[in-house]
């Protein structure tokens, strides 16, 4: 008689969800790393002290002369893990070489890699990248400015990024590491100025219709140099909000492009359009010392066009699709592509702007440019114009509130609970309606309900006449800008405290979550009413005002009842 034996289940092992947040974490980043041409070195677990201060490196990528060192958290209390690290950080940016040496002194894999590069310890570049899945606050960037910090909206920015131009993505990189051209690889041993010279034609000054002072060109340029020197506007970039409006880069474009280059084997025959900094020189061909006068010229003129060698000098206003399409990779398409990627085939008209223009002057020609290029394209109009209005009316309603919902989102009660940028975690709260409906009119500058009405300063009147000095008219909206967030972020501040501040986070349960779009604009519709009724306050004031508010039924208000839920929240404390 056979006996059956009963097959032992085995245990599953339960892993620590912290444990594989941080090895998802580690994981993307290594990817990100091999994807843009770095090399990873070995450092966790190797314990060093300098300088007095002991410490480890979670890890460690090489690029030529540039070292990053890595440290990854996925805690929430960043604060209190970024101060017990910043002596040690502060200690190796300041003495980066003499780091580097001893440090070689007890990792091996470092001492190789440093040792098969060929630079000396004084060409080493060392960047600090403080990987976290969280944010942190204003006061601690702005302490440790030598710090990258690498949020999770950054990194999957990148991510996305070396996914579609792969090697390419490193010009980016490094600008967004505070490196020049001139500090990496065998540039460190070049003089600086260094100029890439194009063939091209002049257009005379009086031809072109521009302001005064403006240079129009245009010129063959290899694809190489575009990738290397241009910066794009992107939207959901890690720039500062200010200014950007392009749409990321599409996966899907880029690759049917490039397969078009190899297959149909000719290049695009529309031109790129970019600007080009003051100090683009234009020379006679074949005398570099020689500059050109544009409003000398009667005739079109062949010249000799001198753009400054360092990345984020060529605006790419429209063409980015073209340009970066021959992006440097590692598919089956590459060693054709690498052939194309150095020959002068891509035709450029350059917009040269005047020395005395100012970046922000800069910026708004730009914007106006790539609208005036992209206004017939339906699909782009709307959150185009959006997008701009920062740029183009910064002195608009719907500017001034998407101005403050980005202030917000950096500082107070919505700070890293707020949607910004595309690449931002889902469950944060979208922004779309806030601006709309919840801050526009309270910010407006007309009624007896706009916070404009409660400001104090006594030359408001200046800020939306536009006969105003656009110097005087930026200071007040800068004023009235602090003065809108700081009035918000008190009656916030107030409404989380007394509403349970356990409920203002993040959740990927949407059923259980607290805030949303309703709630946000709910509360900003009560303070509408508070300014009507001339009850504008303290934090300290509306906390006793808003006692027992955490058993308001703030669920009951769906949708679009944003309006309801406000004036039921002051009905019920404030009337």
């Amino acid at each position: 008689m056979a006996i059956s034996k009963k097959k032992r289940k085995r245990k599953k092992h339960k892993w620590d969800p912290q444990k594989l947040e941080q090895m998802r974490q580690k994981r993307k980043i290594r990817g990100l790393f091999m994807r843009i041409g770095f090399e990873q070195v070995k450092a966790n677990g190797i314990e060093f002290t300098f300088d007095g201060r002991t410490g480890e490196i979670d890890e460690i990528f090489r690029f030529e002369n540039v070292l990053v060192l890595c440290e990854y958290t996925t805690g929430k209390n960043i604060t209190e893990h970024v101060a017990k690290k910043s002596i040690l950080y502060s200690k190796i940016n300041d003495n980066q070489a003499q780091w580097a040496e001893e440090y070689s002194t007890v990792n091996e894999d470092f001492n190789d890699s440093i040792k098969n590069c060929g630079y000396t310890s004084k060409q080493l570049r060392v960047r600090i990248l403080y990987v976290s899945t969280d944010t942190v606050s204003e006061e601690i960037s702005n302490a440790l400015q030598y710090v990258q910090f690498f949020n999770g909206t950054r990194a999957r920015y990148f991510d996305a990024l070396s996914h579609t131009i792969h090697k390419s993505s490193r010009h980016e990189f490094f600008k967004y590491l505070g490196l020049d051209y001139s500090e990496i690889g065998d540039e460190i041993n070049n003089p600086g100025g260094v100029h890439k010279n194009f063939a091209g034609h002049l257009l005379p000054e009086g031809h072109s219709t521009y302001p005064q002072g403006f240079k129009v060109v245009s010129f063959y340029a290899d694809p190489k140099t575009l990738l290397a020197l241009s910066y794009v506007l992107r939207q959901d970039s890690w720039r500062d909000n200010e200014g950007l409006y392009q749409r990321i880069l599409i996966k899907s474009k880029i690759a049917k492009m490039r397969r078009y280059l190899v297959t149909e084997k000719r290049v695009f025959v529309n031109n790129i359009i970019v600007t080009l900094p003051p100090t683009t020189s234009i020379n006679e061909p074949g005398n570099p010392g020689k500059n050109i006068d544009p409003t000398k010229l009667d005739n079109i003129a062949q010249v000799s066009i001198g753009v400054p060698y360092r990345a984020d000098v060529i605006g790419l206003v429209d063409g980015q699709h073209r340009v970066f399409c021959y992006y440097e990779g590692s598919d089956a398409l590459e060693p054709q592509i690498e052939k194309y990627r150095v020959r002068q085939n891509l035709l450029v008209t350059g917009l040269i702007f005047p020395q005395s223009w100012s970046e922000a002057k800069k910026r708004e020609f730009e914007a106006q440019l790539f609208l005036e290029i992209n206004d017939n394209q339906a699909k782009a109009r709307s959150a185009l114009k959006q997008s701009i209005e920062l740029i183009l009316s910064p002195f608009s309603t719907i500017a001034i509130s998407k101005e403050i919902i980005n202030r917000l989102a950096s500082k107070g009660p919505l700070h890293g609970l707020v949607q910004i940028s595309f690449f931002d975690p889902p469950e944060m709260i979208k922004t779309t309606s806030i601006v709309s409906y919840g801050l526009r009119p309270l910010v407006k500058f007309e009624g007896n309900d706009s916070l404009f009405d409660a400001w104090s300063e006594s030359a408001k009147s200046k800020l939306p006449n536009k006969g105003t000095p656009i110097g005087d008219r930026r200071i007040l909206l800068e004023r009235y800008l602090t003065f809108c967030v700081d009035s918000i972020n008190s009656f916030l501040i107030a409404a989380k405290l007394e509403s349970d501040p356990d409920k203002w986070k993040r959740t990927t349960d949407r059923k259980s979550m607290f805030l949303t779009p309703t709630v946000v604009n709910g509360l900003l519709v009560c303070m509408r009413r508070l300014v009507e009724a001339g009850k504008l306050s303290t934090t300290e004031r509306y906390q006793r005002k808003l006692d027992g508010i955490q058993s308001f039924h703030f669920k009951k208000y769906k949708s679009s009842g944003w309006r309801a839920m406000g004036d039921d929240i002051y009905q019920t404390y404030f009337a």
